[in-house]
């Protein structure tokens, strides 16, 4: 059998277990260990801050319920597989209420190899609002991206 031919099976089959995670979310207190019934009615509304504030962190593979090990090493990848996998991986995490912080213009073989590599990433599912997930450790030295999009060194680490 081809081993382009499964490739791309995988990338299909893959791309379908992130959208049929996307659309069936978990319960938001069941994902993060966190009884939202039990607060006070005046704070209900703030349930999913609480939530955030309060639940279980968990790997975003546990959450989402896909593999670390499913997406393939960038370099088996064309650029349309890598370029279509990361579309489905910020569409499954959007879904989940996360949003990679990039810098822009970062192209989207980095995009996806940062994703790729940090899909273990512990993150507390609130079921609402913006979970960012950052990449910059906001130290030059350690900066996750290539020298022209690192923005650590805009910073001042005397503050």
């Amino acid at each position: 059998m081809n081993s382009h031919k499964e490739l791309d099976n995988h990338v299909v089959r893959l791309a379908k277990q992130m959208r049929q995670s996307a659309q069936n979310l978990p319960d938001p207190d069941e994902a993060s260990d966190f009884e939202s019934h039990s607060l006070p009615d005046e704070i209900k509304m703030f349930a999913g801050v609480e939530r955030y504030l309060h639940g279980t962190a968990r790997p975003i593979s546990k959450i989402t319920g896909i593999n670390p090990q499913s997406f393939p090493p960038l370099k088996k990848l064309n650029d349309a597989q890598a370029a279509f996998l990361l579309d489905e991986m910020i569409k499954l995490l959007k879904a989940y209420h996360f949003y990679p912080d990039f810098p822009k213009h970062l192209p989207d073989h980095i995009r996806y190899n940062l994703l790729r590599d940090n899909w273990n990433a512990e993150m507390v599912y609130t079921g609402e609002g913006h979970s960012h997930i950052e990449f910059c450790t906001y130290n030059p030295d350690e900066c996750p991206f290539p020298g022209e999009f690192c923005q650590c060194k805009n910073y001042d680490s005397g503050i």
